[in-house]
């Protein structure tokens, strides 16, 4: 059976989606002859109201933030968040979640709510769009929602990302300005925005040198895991053992080779140069290695301010983009 959004509601009520929310949840004001066609559009299609709030807290807002074991990404981005919420006078209760997307999304919002949070950050949404239903659950929440880094297709909702495409050329032509004519990028195999971006932005910065003696090529990886990056490293010398260059898609992928050069002898950066991406692992490496860093305090402060005004505006309809760059870190 489809389950039936706060939009049909509204639809046969005649009404906006807000009155709909406003009558589920009890609050605001609603005239009695309009709150008597949302009850009876309820009791027609047989809507089932969203988790209920008892109270909205003044101060507490809930995080969602993908967790991956080996990619410590979104580690330093929440604490970036906890620490900036803490300086504006706010609490953050955090939700990991192994995978977020249009499936499981709507849980981990109805748990936060229950504990009556006043704001929303989800950070690494897996899905390219929201769904309609999951749309218009999170617009009845009546809560600021900032979605940060993965924001495609969440338009309608306040944003925070980078500029992904950006940080790989970077590297690349870093590279490429020193000599390297044998590159390497070692990419994640996904065709969502943010692997797409990096990928475009390793091309991009071949295709600008106009350099005929560049050789490139590419080694995909199906997960976010170290060994991924070893075996993409040895497979990428079988075909070409003139590599000199190389660019990963996340610093795990880095330590992952770095253990291979060192099992056959190769020194870093005299016989390969790594750079890394998101420089969450990069500086801790035996040798250090360069990395595109990852604004985290930039995103965080971004966020925050988005909640802030959105809170203390009369205006609640206007919604934020915000880009941000990376920018490479060289050692």
């Amino acid at each position: 059976m489809k389950k039936v959004s706060q939009a049909s509601v509204a639809e046969l009520a005649g009404v906006s989606i807000t009155t709909v929310s406003r009558v589920v949840n009890n609050s605001g004001y609603v005239a009695e002859n309009v709150r008597k066609q949302v009850n009876d559009a309820i009791s027609e299609l047989g809507y089932i109201c969203p988790a209920k709030r008892e109270y909205i807290s003044e101060n507490l807002l809930g995080l969602i933030s993908l967790k991956v074991p080996a990619n410590f990404y979104f580690d330093k981005l929440g604490l970036a968040i906890n620490d900036e919420a803490e300086n504006t006078g706010y609490n953050i209760v955090t939700t990991h979640a192994p995978c977020i997307n249009n499936a499981t999304l709507r849980r981990y919002v109805e748990n936060l709510l229950s504990m009556g949070i006043c704001g929303l950050i989800i950070c690494g949404f897996n899905d390219d769009n929201l769904d309609a239903d999951l749309r218009n659950f999170l617009i009845s929440c009546e809560i600021p929602i900032v979605f940060v880094e993965r924001t495609v297709g969440s338009y309608g909702f306040n944003q925070v990302f980078i500029d992904n495409k950006v940080g790989t050329f970077y590297a690349t032509k870093h590279l490429i300005d020193k000599g390297h004519t044998h590159l390497l990028y070692i990419a994640r195999e996904r065709a969502t925005s943010v692997e797409t971006s990096r990928l475009e932005g390793f091309r991009s910065a071949i295709a600008e040198a106009k350099n005929n003696n560049l050789a490139s090529s590419i080694q995909y990886c199906t997960d976010q895991l170290v060994h991924n990056g070893y075996d993409a490293m040895k497979n990428a010398l079988i075909d070409d053992p003139e590599i000199t260059g190389v660019i990963v898609w996340f610093d795990g992928y880095a330590a992952g080779a770095m253990q291979y050069l060192y099992e056959t002898e190769r020194r870093i950066p005299d016989d390969i140069e790594i750079v890394g991406h998101d420089d969450t692992l990069a500086y801790l490496l035996s040798p250090p290695i360069s990395s595109i860093h990852m604004p985290f305090e930039e995103m965080a402060s971004s966020t925050m301010g988005i909640i802030k005004m959105a809170r203390e505006s009369d205006s609640k309809t206007i919604k934020k983009t915000i880009s941000l760059e990376p920018r490479l870190v060289i050692r």
